[in-house]
């Protein structure tokens, strides 16, 4: 399914397969010990036994300091793996081989291909009425964003109007992108495909109505539809 029924959607890089490592095993099981324990200690006190403080036991520092140290390394035991992988996607890709220009407006995408002169174009939703037989309501464009595959792609990211945030969740892309700062991030997509995302910032009315596609292809059909495009 597309959404993979209930949970992330399915990671199609390092990167995001990262991401999904971290929230869906990692955390979660780490969460899980957590409560386990934490309910076996509640049910010990007040349940059975006499597994009681001594309120006549007025030096209690020794259990000041456990109780201190133990969150403490919880937490740094907790969100170490994330640090990496910040780390990771700061210094995963040094340059680029094609940069895409992203600009959103209220309400709807613009891509310019700064590699390519005059390769440019604006992305709206289609409309309901105009869907084929596949494609998904409120998610498709007019005009996806092609990407070759198994290069490094960087995208630069600014707005004409107010906030916005360019998502695509599979693969585990969000930037928030302001007017007059032009903000940026590099992407290597490992397969072809097609990824849709939306923009995951309340930007006004129209909202929920600017959708992202980018259909990951060959470099010769890239090149392909951007000669047919220019043309």
């Amino acid at each position: 399914m597309f959404f993979d029924g209930y949970t992330f959607l399915l990671p199609i890089s390092k990167f995001s397969y990262g991401y999904h490592f971290i929230h869906a095993h990692y955390t979660h099981f780490i969460l899980f010990g957590v409560v386990v324990m934490i309910s076996f200690i509640m049910m010990m006190y007040f349940c059975s036994f006499t597994f009681k403080f001594n309120s006549n036991f007025n030096d209690g520092r020794m259990i000041e300091f456990i109780m201190k140290w133990l969150p403490a390394n919880f937490l740094i035991f907790v969100i170490s793996p994330g640090f990496w992988l910040i780390q990771y996607q700061g210094s995963m890709l040094n340059n680029s081989d094609l940069n895409i220009k992203v600009l959103g407006h209220q309400w709807y995408w613009s891509y310019e291909y700064s590699d390519v002169p005059g390769l440019m174009f604006d992305s709206f939703m289609k409309p309901t009425d105009e869907l084929l037989s596949g494609e998904y309501r409120l998610l498709e464009v007019d005009n996806r964003c092609v990407l070759p595959f198994n290069i490094n792609i960087g995208f630069f990211s600014s707005s004409t109007d107010v906030v916005h945030s360019f998502c695509v969740p599979k693969c585990s892309i969000k930037l928030d992108v302001f007017n007059g700062l032009l903000s940026n991030f590099f992407y290597y997509f490992p397969i072809p495909g097609v990824y849709y995302g939306q923009c995951f910032e309340l930007c006004g009315s129209g909202h929920s109505f600017m959708p992202i596609v980018l259909e990951v292809n060959s470099m010769e059909c890239g090149k392909v539809w951007a000669l047919s495009y220019l043309s």
